[in-house]
This record gives structure tokens, C-alpha cells and sequence, in this order.
């Protein structure tokens, strides 16, 4: 045999020896909930096959990576400075009324003697 092959039924010999041990372990699991031994008992003799399955076959039971299928892009958030900027806006709006009279504020552009006439009783 090559080294290889050589390589390759020594590896399997192996699984075949911790199979057979994990066979074992499920065995003395089911004879432990025949004889109603505490549920501990089965529990540990279970977790032991499966301990043994893992290591007899590791390409198996190793955690992979899954590649996610969308790759999400982060995007810039600006919401403070759009927020920011919104408010600027409207307090320049507000001043720009108050500076250039659009407001209402007719004390400007009002005499003394236009009051009277403004707040008098219509006839």
C-alpha cells in the first residue's frame, strides 16, 4: 500500500474504534432508562456518544462561517446634520421675517396717527 492509503485506513480504523465506543455509550444510556436510573445518568452517556461522533468526524461537526447571501453596504447616517441644517433653515427663516418686516410687526412702517384709525369702531 501507498502512504497514503496507509494514511487513509488508519484513519478509518480510528472512526470505526470511536464509533464503536460512541455505540457503547448509547447502549449503557438505553440500559439506564430500562432500569430507571436518574435522568443524569442517560444524559451523560448520550452526551458522551455524541462527543465521540464530533471527534470522529471533525470536517462534520466544524462551525462554518456562512457567507451571508446580501452584503449589506453602511451607508453615512446623517440625520444630525440634516436635522441640524433644518433647524438653521427655519431659525434664518424666521429671523430673515423678523429683520425685513414681513411679519406683521407693523410698528414699523405705522404712525402714531394710523392707531386710531386701525382700532376704530367700524360705523
Amino acid at each position: 500500500m501507498t502512504p497514503a492509503e496507509l494514511e487513509r485506513h488508519a484513519d478509518l480504523i480510528r472512526r470505526a474504534k470511536i464509533l464503536s465506543a460512541a455505540s457503547q455509550e448509547y447502549f449503557k444510556a438505553a440500559q439506564a432508562i430500562e432500569m430507571g436510573d436518574p435522568e443524569e445518568s442517560s444524559y451523560h452517556h448520550t452526551k458522551s456518544a455524541k462527543k465521540s461522533i464530533e471527534d470522529a468526524f471533525p470536517e462534520v461537526f466544524q462551525l462554518r462561517h456562512a457567507t451571508p447571501r446580501y452584503q449589506i453596504k453602511e451607508e453615512n447616517d446623517h440625520r444630525l446634520i440634516k436635522t441640524i441644517g433644518i433647524v438653521f433653515l427655519i431659525l434664518g427663516v424666521l429671523y430673515g421675517f423678523v429683520k425685513f418686516g414681513p411679519t406683521g410687526d407693523l410698528s414699523k412702517t405705522w404712525t402714531a396717527d394710523d392707531i386710531p384709525k386701525a382700532t376704530a369702531y367700524p360705523k
